[in-house]
């Protein structure tokens, strides 16, 4: 017999933490920006008290730009801030993926392995025939299975969530752990339900899962509820096999006296939403029948809330970039040597919010930069993450840029000064990372 107490408190966490209300506000914030236009529009569409009262400039102003070189030459961009340093920028699944490798602090083996795990994920992101692949690189590369594992792991650790997955219940896992509700009931609860009782649930047949999992049926229409509307079965889908293209969230810009500036493309050329004066009177109309006010009741509300997530969205994030940015001013100016260590976990501490709220909003958005064009995430991982490859790459490169050239630094001398700077490297990913430069072999690099 199941504790009723236990039962009742399982019910309130069910509904505090499960509640639509909260996801469809972490919903909207997680969304990249095109999708969010897609979502703007559909609920327009179907809400009679919902009016987008500016349409999206954005995507038109840039393919305006990047549809003749001249345009963009001859265009004044102080009526376009944010917008001079764009540049089209498109990615298939396998390199948005490959890109995201590069904060993860990986070895040359480990990298090479993930490369080639990321080329057999199909066009749904799954990984399909896993263990045929993980014996194809076990015997070529001499390594153990634990090995190729530990490396599918961090690719499944990538965006979108559930890629990499093996089948449908490990790619919902996936998502579920990622949400990072700091709650281990809830979290145990949503893995037994998807790992055990997922047709049930698609039959809703709710009230065997709650005999099973000993909480009310109440409680398992929030687990399905959740798993429906905030899980995706397809993970790579999005992509259609195509490369896509990437939308920069934020832009910096460095000002006439050397300052940064920030703009918010999203809300400099987004849509702006409105309720429709016209229905509104209607439902404040003494004349209008109780059946259309309760239906118009419940678009003001939908409406209401959308547009309290669409500016939650945007408070939350611009938060989060302004504090990005003033951190990582030296990374800004010098360059991705400088980068430094920002982590998610920080940032939520610092701004008293949950870590899932601060993960939900910088995932799928990227930054416009004097630097280039950056993954929010990359600048503030979820941990901490060492020293990229990016980074690495980098200081390998300034550091034979100036060697003595009648002299040049080894591999193992390369290991050493790296080493001095703080680098957690082995002479073998030098030599790997050497390689990827196309630099030449010390013996090769000597002048008389």
């Amino acid at each position: 017999m199941v504790n009723l107490q236990l039962q009742a408190d399982v019910k309130t966490t069910l509904e505090t933490l499960l509640s639509p209300r909260l996801l469809q506000m972490l919903n909207v914030l997680n969304l990249p920006y095109l999708e969010l236009i897609e979502h703007v529009n559909k609920e327009a569409e179907e809400n009679v008290m919902l009016e987008v009262e500016r349409q999206d400039e954005y995507v038109e102003f840039l393919r305006y730009l990047t549809s003749d070189g001249r345009i963009k030459k001859d265009a004044d961009f102080k009526d376009l801030p944010g917008l001079e340093n764009f540049s089209r920028v498109e990615k298939t699944l396998e390199q948005h993926l490959l890109d995201q490798l590069e904060i993860e602090d990986l070895s040359a083996s480990h990298l090479s392995i993930a490369k080639t795990l990321i080329g057999h994920l199909d066009a749904n992101g799954y990984i399909q025939d896993y263990p045929r692949h993980r014996e194809e690189i076990m015997t070529r590369s001499g390594v153990s299975r634990p090995t190729v594992d530990k490396v599918l792991k961090i690719i499944q650790g990538l965006e979108p969530e559930g890629v990499g997955a093996r089948d449908l219940k490990e790619c919902l896992k996936i998502q579920i752990e990622a949400y990072n509700f700091d709650n281990e009931q809830l979290q145990e609860l949503l893995g037994n339900a998807v790992d055990k009782h997922l047709d049930d649930l698609a039959d809703k047949n709710y009230a065997a899962v709650a005999a099973a999992l000993g909480i009310p049926e109440s409680g398992v229409e929030h687990l399905a509820g959740f798993i429906k509307e905030n899980l995706n079965p397809y993970p790579g889908a999005s992509f259609g096999g195509e490369a896509q293209q990437v939308l920069p969230s934020y832009a910096v810009e460095i000002t006439d006296e050397g300052t940064f500036k920030v703009v918010n493309l999203e809300e400099r050329y987004g849509p702006t939403l409105r309720i429709s004066k016209s229905y509104l009177k209607m439902l404040d109309d003494p004349k209008t029948d109780e059946k259309t006010k309760n239906f118009l009741k419940e678009k003001f509300r939908r409406a209401k809330h959308l547009m309290e997530d669409f500016g939650k969205r945007s408070e939350t994030l611009s938060r989060i970039v302004r504090k990005i940015v003033e951190r990582q001013e030296p990374f800004l100016r010098q360059g991705i040597l400088w980068l430094i260590p920002l982590t998610q976990k920080s940032l939520a501490a610092e701004f008293g919010l949950h870590p899932s709220t601060i993960s939900r909003a910088v995932a799928a958005k990227y930054i416009q930069t004097p630097q280039g064009l950056f993954q929010l995430k990359s600048l503030c991982p979820l941990g901490p993450k060492g020293m990229t490859a990016v980074r690495l790459k980098a200081m390998l490169a300034e550091i034979i840029k100036d060697e003595d050239k009648t002299a040049p630094l080894t591999d193992q001398a390369l290991t050493a000064r790296l080493k001095e700077r703080g680098a957690r490297i082995d002479r073998r990913t030098v030599a790997y990372y050497r390689k990827e430069l196309k630099i030449a072999p010390a013996g090769d690099r000597a002048k008389g």
